[in-house]
C-alpha cells in the first residue's frame, strides 16, 4: 500500500521529445565531434601505436588487435573530449530549449502535469552537483555571547576557528 502512495505522489513524467532545433544542434555536434576530434585522434593513436611497434617499444604480437584497439580508444576519447564544446553550443544556440534546461539542472514544470497544484512557477531549480561550487555551512545557533572567528587555514585549506566567550 505504501508503495502505491509513493508512486502516486511522485508520478514519473514521460521523456520530453526533442524538437527540430535540438535535433539540428545535436546533429551538428555529432558531425563536428567526428570530423574535428574522433577521426584525428583515432588516426593519431593508430599511427603512434604503429610507430611504437616499428621501434620495438610494443611487441608486434597481436598487431591488428592492438592497432584496432588504439584506433577505437582514440575515437572514444575524441567523442568524450568534444562533450563540453557541444554542451556550450547547446547553451548558446538554443538557451531556452528543454535540452538546455536539462544541462543547467533546471526542471521544466509541465502545465498539465499535476492539476491539483496551482503553481505559477515554470521552473524548479535542482540542487547543484558541481564539485567546484562553494558550499556554505551555516553555524548552529549558539549563545549570543559566543563569537567564532577564523584564525587560520589548515593544510587542506579549511578554516581554523577559535571560539571566545
Amino acid at each position: 500500500m505504501s508503495q502505491n502512495n509513493t508512486t502516486q505522489a511522485h508520478p514519473q513524467m514521460p521523456p520530453t521529445q526533442l524538437n527540430q532545433e535540438e535535433k539540428r544542434v545535436l546533429a551538428e555536434c555529432e558531425k563536428e565531434s567526428l570530423m574535428y576530434r574522433s577521426i584525428p585522434l583515432g588516426l593519431m593513436t593508430f599511427f603512434a601505436t604503429q610507430y611504437a611497434m616499428s621501434r620495438n617499444m610494443i611487441t608486434t604480437k597481436g598487431k591488428w588487435l592492438k592497432l584496432s584497439t588504439s584506433l577505437f580508444a582514440g575515437y572514444i576519447l575524441g567523442k568524450i573530449s568534444y562533450a563540453p564544446t557541444c554542451r556550450n553550443k547547446i547553451l548558446t544556440q538554443i538557451p531556452e530549449s528543454n535540452l538546455a534546461h536539462a544541462i543547467r539542472g533546471v526542471e521544466v514544470v509541465q502545465a498539465g502535469a499535476n492539476p491539483d497544484e496551482h503553481n505559477n512557477q515554470r521552473f524548479i531549480s535542482k540542487p547543484s552537483r558541481d564539485p567546484s561550487e562553494a558550499v556554505v555551512f551555516l553555524p548552529d545557533p549558539v549563545d549570543p555571547d559566543t563569537h567564532t572567528v577564523p584564525v587560520g587555514v589548515n593544510q587542506y585549506g579549511d578554516p581554523i576557528y577559535h571560539t571566545t566567550k
